[in-house]
């Protein structure tokens, strides 16, 4: 069995060292700034003593009240944005097609006349092409002809005074159309009298292709 002592010995010299625990490493305290060393392995501690914990806590209870405030703000200008949309697209729903149909001519009127003018165009009617104002004159009106409004054989660039003050001068205007386009052409639109009634969607597509090909058009001119 051996003595007591050599059992002793012989289980110190066996014995397996306890691990040794690592003591918490030094942190600021974010209350004050100072460093310190907490008594505990937290990651969650962060202040040096319980006052600094207690101003802590405060501090981020009022962090969540301004998060869940702006949170709440935000949620409520979106609903408002939201609301706003569904009650433009009521409107929007409500609105007769005649408003749809000007909506698509301005767009087609700008994309047609600007074309024209890149083109070194002039007035078809009189030939200037130091005009005060340009407009995107119809051969054949949109009151004599809707079906041909879109039509870019019956849209060329006039002048303010040919179109406006001088009633669209069609005789010159003819005279100029024929020979840009040839007299069959000019003949299929003076008798062109089929009826058409112009759809939401069918405006919508004319008018987002005009708008799309102006900005191509400026695109270009700035480049």
């Amino acid at each position: 069995m051996g003595s007591p002592l050599a059992r002793v010995i012989t289980n110190e010299i066996f014995r397996v060292p306890a691990r040794r625990q690592r003591k918490p490493s030094r942190r600021k305290c974010k209350v004050c700034g100072e460093y310190f060393v907490p008594k505990f392995h937290d990651i969650r501690i962060r202040w040096c003593c319980p006052e600094h914990g207690a101003i802590l806590a405060m501090e981020e209870r009022e962090k969540e009240k301004v998060k869940a405030t702006a949170k709440r703000i935000k949620e409520q200008k979106e609903a408002e944005k939201a609301g706003r949309q569904r009650r433009a697209e009521r409107r929007n729903e409500l609105k007769p097609i005649r408003h749809w149909v000007q909506m698509t001519q301005r767009a087609f009127n700008d994309w047609r006349r600007e074309m024209l003018l890149a083109a070194g165009h002039g007035c078809i009617s009189c030939g200037t092409k130091t005009a005060f104002a340009w407009h995107a004159g119809h051969y054949r009106t949109t009151a004599a002809a809707p079906q041909l409004r879109f039509n870019p054989d019956n849209i060329w660039l006039q002048c303010s005074a040919c179109n406006v003050h001088k009633s669209g001068n069609i005789e010159a205007y003819r005279a100029a159309l024929v020979e840009l386009i040839g007299e069959e052409r000019v003949l299929a639109l003076e008798s062109n009298n089929e009826t058409h009634r112009y759809t939401r969607e069918e405006l919508d597509g004319i008018r987002a292709k005009a708008r799309a090909d102006l900005r191509a058009l400026k695109q270009r001119e700035a480049a």
